[in-house]
This record gives C-alpha cells, sequence and structure tokens, in this order.
C-alpha cells in the first residue's frame, strides 16, 4: 500500500521517542543557556520543558511604552532573551502585550529562522515607543505562531473612551492542529467583566469549532480571591464550551478554601505582579485540551532590573482528540474504499456534510477500514485496518495523512476466521483508552486495548469479552459514540434482513443492553442505502448523525440522516453520484 511511508513519523509526532529525546536534548541545551545568562531562582512548581506537556505558549506582558516599568535594556539585547525564553520553552505560540512595533518587528525577525509566523494587533500610538528606535510609534499586540502560515483576526473591544483594546487571533496548526491562539489585553474600565465576554464572543466566530487558546493580561483575578470577570471565560460559549484555566491545578497557590477542601482545581495560580496579584493567564477549550501545567518566571538572574513589571507566564497542555476526527479540526471526517483500491478521506464539515475529497492511499481494496481511537499515544486518531488476516495501525500523522503501518499488538494475525470483522470502536469499556469491536459468527466480541508502548499500539493482556449475542452476525456495526454521556462508546447494530436500527448503551466489559425503543424514521434497508455509517455528531446539535450511501437509479448518492431526540430525521443528500464505487465506509 502506498500513502504510509514510514519517513514522516519520526519528525512529525510530536510525541513519538525521537521527538521527545530531540526535545529533551534541545530543552536541555537551552536551559542552560537561559539559566546561564537570564534565569532567575526556580519556583517551586516549575514545570520541566523536556518533560511538559507538548502544546506549549507563552503569555508575557512586556511593559514596552512605560518609563516605569520598561526594560532598560536595548532592543537587540532584549530581543535575544524574549527568543532564548520562547525557544527554551519550545513554544507553539508566543503572545505579547503592551508591545511597541519596534519589539515586534525585532521579535518577528528574530523567530523567523525558528520557523514562527507573526501577526500584529494596532492599539494606538505613542511617543514612548520612541525609546526602541524605528518611525513606527505603533503600541499594541503581537502573536508569534510556529507555523509556516497563519490567518490573522483582530478587532477593538467597545471601550468607554479610553485607549483601544484589539482581540488579536491567530488561526493556524498549532503542535500540528489547527487552533485558534488569542492575545489580549483587557481594560478595568469596561464593565462588568474587562470586556472578557466581548473578547471570547469574537474567538467563537473567528475559531469556528476549532480548539481555542486564550491568553494575556486580563487585569483581572488575584491570588486568594476570585475575580468573577473571569466567569465568562471559564463558562464559555456554545461554540467553545467551557475553558479551563492553566494555572488552575497549581497546588501552590491554591486559596486556604480550596486546600482545606481538597479541591484538585482551584481559581487561584501563581501571581505574575509584584503586587501579589494573577493578571496573566491562559485559557484553552476544555473539551480540546486536558492536564494543564503552567508557571510564573522572571527571565532576569535574581538581584538585576527585571525585564517587565510582569512574570512571564508558561502554559502547556495535552491535546484531547475529538472522535471521528481525523484532520485535526474537531470535526468528524469520512473514511471511504474505492473499488480500486484507493483510500479517500472526506473532510467533515460541521454542519453535516463533507468537503473536497483527498486520496491518501492506494492499494487497499479488501481491507476493512475504521477509525475511532488514538492507538499510538500521540493525541490523533488513527487509523485501524484489518488486512487479511491481519489487523494493523497506520498512525494519523498530522491533516489526516498516514504513516508507516505498525501491527497491533497482542494480536497482530488471526482475524479472518469465521467472517470476524475487527472495527475501532473508540473508549467502550470507559477506561480511557481505544478498544475494538470484532464481529463474527458467534457474536460481538469486545478487545480491550492497551496504553501505547512507545509509539506502538497494543490490546489489554486480557481476553476478549462477548458483549453481544450471535445476532449480531446480521448485524451492521455502527459506532455513534458516546451516546448517553457516561464515558462510554456505545453501539448500534442495522439488522441487514429488515433494515432496522438497533440501540444498544455499553455496560463496560460486560454485555450490551438493548434500547427497547427502536429509533423513528426507518426502516434502513440494505437495498437501498448500501452502506451505514455513524461519524457521531457531525451537525454540532450533541445527537448522533449517520452518513448512508443511497440508491438512485443505477448510481448511489451519500445522504445525511441527522439525529434527533427519537431516532433519525429526514435525508438530505450531500454527495451525488459515485458513490456506488465505494465498497466500505468509517
Amino acid at each position: 500500500m502506498t500513502g504510509h511511508l514510514a519517513g514522516p513519523r519520526q519528525t512529525i509526532i510530536r510525541l513519538s521517542g525521537m521527538r521527545l529525546l530531540q526535545r529533551a536534548m534541545a530543552a536541555l541545551a537551552l536551559l542552560v543557556t537561559a539559566v546561564l545568562t537570564t534565569a532567575g531562582p526556580a519556583a517551586a512548581d516549575l514545570v520541566d520543558p523536556a518533560t511538559a506537556p507538548p502544546t506549549r505558549v507563552i503569555s508575557y506582558n512586556v511593559c514596552g511604552a512605560s518609563p516605569t516599568c520598561r526594560s532598560a535594556l536595548d532592543l537587540p539585547t532584549w530581543t535575544a532573551k524574549v527568543k532564548a525564553q520562547t525557544l527554551a520553552w519550545d513554544a507553539d505560540a508566543l503572545m505579547l502585550q503592551e508591545l511597541c512595533f519596534t519589539q515586534w518587528t525585532a521579535v518577528r525577525d528574530a523567530l523567523a529562522d525558528a520557523g514562527y509566523t507573526a501577526v500584529w494587533g494596532f492599539a494606538t500610538k505613542t511617543p514612548n515607543c520612541g525609546a526602541w528606535g524605528g518611525t513606527d510609534n505603533g503600541f499594541g499586540l503581537g502573536v508569534f505562531a510556529k507555523a509556516g502560515a497563519v490567518d490573522r483576526y483582530t478587532a477593538n473591544l467597545t471601550t468607554p473612551g479610553t485607549e483601544p483594546r484589539p482581540v488579536l487571533c491567530a488561526r493556524g496548526p498549532v503542535d500540528g492542529r489547527p487552533t485558534l491562539v488569542c492575545n489580549v489585553h483587557l481594560d478595568q474600565k469596561i464593565t462588568p467583566d474587562n470586556g472578557s465576554a466581548e473578547a471570547l464572543a469574537h474567538a467563537e466566530t473567528w475559531a469556528a469549532g476549532l480548539p481555542v487558546i486564550f491568553g494575556g493580561d486580563f487585569n483581572a483575578g488575584t491570588e486568594q480571591t476570585y475575580d468573577p470577570m473571569l466567569d465568562p471565560v471559564r463558562n464559555g460559549l456554545p461554540g467553545t464550551g467551557p475553558l479551563i484555566e492553566a494555572d488552575e491545578n497549581d497546588v501552590d497557590h491554591f486559596t486556604p478554601a480550596c486546600a482545606a477542601a481538597h479541591a484538585t482545581t482551584c481559581h487561584s495560580g501563581e501571581p505574575t505582579v509584584a503586587s501579589g496579584k494573577k493578571f496573566d493567564h491562559v485559557f484553552l477549550t476544555a473539551r480540546d485540551f486536558r492536564t494543564v501545567r503552567a508557571d510564573a518566571l522572571e527571565p532576569e538572574p535574581e538581584g538585576t532590573t527585571a525585564l517587565s513589571d510582569h512574570k512571564l507566564l508558561r502554559a502547556a497542555a495535552y491535546p484531547t482528540y475529538r472522535p471521528g476526527d481525523l484532520t485535526g479540526d474537531g470535526r468528524p471526517d469520512l473514511l471511504a474504499v474505492k473499488d480500486d483500491g484507493a483510500l479517500r478521506l472526506y473532510p467533515g464539515t460541521g454542519t453535516g456534510a463533507v468537503s473536497g475529497m483527498r486520496q491518501i492511499g492506494t492499494g487497499w481494496a479488501g481491507a476493512a477500514v475504521s477509525h475511532r481511537g488514538d492507538w499510538t499515544g500521540d493525541a490523533r486518531e488513527d487509523v485501524l485496518a484489518r488486512i487479511g488476516d491481519e489487523l494493523w495501525v497506520y498512525p494519523n500523522t498530522v491533516n489526516g495523512e498516514l504513516g508507516a503501518r505498525i501491527a497491533m499488538g497482542g494480536r497482530p494475525t488471526g482475524w479472518s476466521n469465521g467472517g470476524v470483522l475487527p472495527l475501532a470502536a473508540g473508549d467502550v469499556d470507559g477506561d480511557g483508552l481505544p478498544d475494538v469491536l470484532a464481529r463474527s459468527t458467534t457474536g460481538l466480541w469486545l478487545h480491550r486495548g492497551g496504553p501505547a508502548v512507545d509509539g506502538k499500539p497494543t490490546f489489554a493482556p486480557r481476553a476478549a469479552v462477548k458483549v453481544g449475542g450471535a445476532e449480531w452476525a446480521g448485524y451492521d456495526v455502527i459506532l455513534p459514540g458516546d451516546v448517553t454521556g457516561d464515558g462510554k462508546a456505545d453501539v448500534w447494530g442495522r439488522d441487514r434482513a429488515t433494515g432496522e436500527i438497533k440501540r444498544y448503551v455499553s455496560q463496560g466489559a460486560a454485555p450490551l443492553t438493548a434500547d427497547p425503543t427502536p429509533p423513528t424514521g426507518g426502516p434502513w434497508t440494505v437495498a437501498d442505502r448500501r452502506l451505514v455509517v455513524s461519524p457521531g455528531d457531525v451537525t454540532g446539535d450533541g445527537l448522533p448523525d449517520l452518513w448512508t450511501t443511497r440508491t438512485a437509479g443505477t448510481a448511489e448518492n451519500l445522504e445525511l440522516l441527522p439525529g434527533t431526540a427519537t431516532g433519525l430525521g429526514l435525508p438530505t443528500t450531500i454527495g451525488t453520484g459515485g458513490w456506488q464505487w465505494l465498497t466500505h465506509l468509517s
């Protein structure tokens, strides 16, 4: 097969063994340099750049225009220190506030050779920026993203006749995943929330469902007293969901109430200004990130003049993949095998449709292909394929492109006897790891996944569990994801004899429980709808949907059957003609 060359695996996957080793060595070298030249004493909760979660950003109010807190360093020296901190953290994005345009151009040029793209957010002009040289006294925000290209978005907040306050966002790949990174410097004069609600509303629009990293100087949130001005951000909006703060689990800085309650998170965090307040924050969409970490540090050595009146805030998190999403944009995608062996990827649009087809491999004729789960531990959904008697995982390197195949650990062969059809099913048993459901002549069997070992997929050392009876031999297995919201992937089956869809609730490693109420809208017969697959929720309403082929004379179309509260709604044609040549959908 083509479309799965080994080369990209070691250079694109951030969490592969080689990448971690390279990162650790590079971070060590950069840290030695930074410590010898710029770093102050380590904080108690200092996050180690060599082992921190892979998605990393920096937010820093550099006080570029105020004579009372502006750095006394010359521009080249100041720029070199900012660059050293950025590279030592291996930051995916750098967000700077109170930045003069001359500083922005200097950092832009300094980071260009490291692969960063810069965007500028103009607020106003001030003669105080003349201290940095240059002829443009612009003052505002800067975002520097480790990406070849980004889309820039900016808007001014509604301010009560004071200095303009822009929201500046860059949309592009962050750690290989399309993400919106937003930078703000909010104003305490904007009531009732410093402008946080308005700023997040802009981010929601520009993100269009993508993961969001929302950082900057919020001028709100003290160490010991939670400031409700941050409520709009923490609560989120329908398009973003709730956001988590990168420093919310720093127990060294929990409030007394949080500590007494033995809380795991707290609306507190390490102070970022000398007064003991925490003005600077990095928020991340909770559905897209987990295991957040952060610390605030002074880049300059102890006993010397600080670079700013704020500390530099470093934040990190692990990405969370969304089931069904191969391209990394947060939307479930469709994978299809054509009769000539071409493997096709149809990216989902988030509205129930699919966009232009992209061929990602050849030689897949006869393969049983599925995708639901991260088998290699890099936070990207991978592709599972039974080819002949063997079971393989094709790692998703980036944007749905596949790396060199890896044999499934624990049981690489023995998958063709008795008409076995193995399918990647997501986390059926609720242990946080992906599983495989295999349909055979004897029933439906759960093969529980184990943790990836050095980036290689494996099954847990446990016997397969029979979760469905022999009737499943006559069913098409449909995998809508976690329908009930209990953290376990549920299962549907289409009776190929009648066209009836039956819904089952996962009971972990025990037999499935049947929902006695059939979904409305059927039947969905094989003669009319030859192929049927559930990508989960593709319309954004929280209900699982179906994609099916539909007979149209001698041709076949692709239709969306939207989920409803009681079953499935009226079909919508989303692909016209040509679908009769496809042999498998996932």
